[in-house]
């Protein structure tokens, strides 16, 4: 069979037209096949891009969940070291104060104890100098008295009182040291 298949002519009009038929129905396939591919390629991104954006807000709500825990944490942690810290200055103010308290107290007890011994001092030493302003008189008084007895101007009576008295006064006094 030379050119001829199936008993068909390939040069006759019908068959050129039904080969034209089958490429343009081929071409219609072809075209049909690339259009339904390519909603189905479309049809994919589509999908595609619906799961990356939930896959994108699965990922942002996570995000922002682990922020938000972050935050309550974080200010939970915050108000903890605040109150610790508070606290921590209340003690040390507290600490302080007593502190300053005890301070105040002993001064004040130092003072109260060197005023004390300050008056004690002061006393003594007026008493002292009273001791011997008393002692100075009754020295001078003795001396005129013996100045008054040498010179013979009181009576012979009282001269004895006045030496019997000076020599009591001064056993008396030997008594008292």
């Amino acid at each position: 069979m030379d050119g001829y298949r199936d008993g068909v002519n390939p040069n006759s009009v019908a068959y050129k037209n039904a080969d034209k038929q089958k490429d343009r129905q081929n071409k219609v396939d072809i075209a049909k096949i690339d259009s339904d591919a390519k909603i189905e390629i479309a049809k994919i991104q589509s999908q595609n891009q619906v799961l990356i954006a939930k896959v994108n807000a699965d990922a942002k709500k996570e995000v922002a969940q682990t922020e938000s825990t972050t935050k309550v944490k974080t200010s939970e942690i915050d108000a903890i070291t605040k109150k610790d810290d508070i606290q921590t200055n209340l003690y040390i103010t507290i600490a302080i104060i007593i502190a300053v308290l005890i301070a105040m107290l002993l001064l004040y007890l130092n003072n109260k104890r060197s005023s004390a011994l300050k008056e004690k001092l002061h006393n003594d030493k007026l008493k002292h100098e009273q001791l011997l302003k008393e002692r100075e008189f009754e020295e001078q008084r003795l001396h005129k008295m013996l100045d008054l007895v040498k010179e013979g101007k009181l009576p012979s009576n009282m001269q004895e009182e006045i030496i019997l008295s000076l020599t009591k006064s001064k056993t008396n006094l030997i008594e008292s040291k």
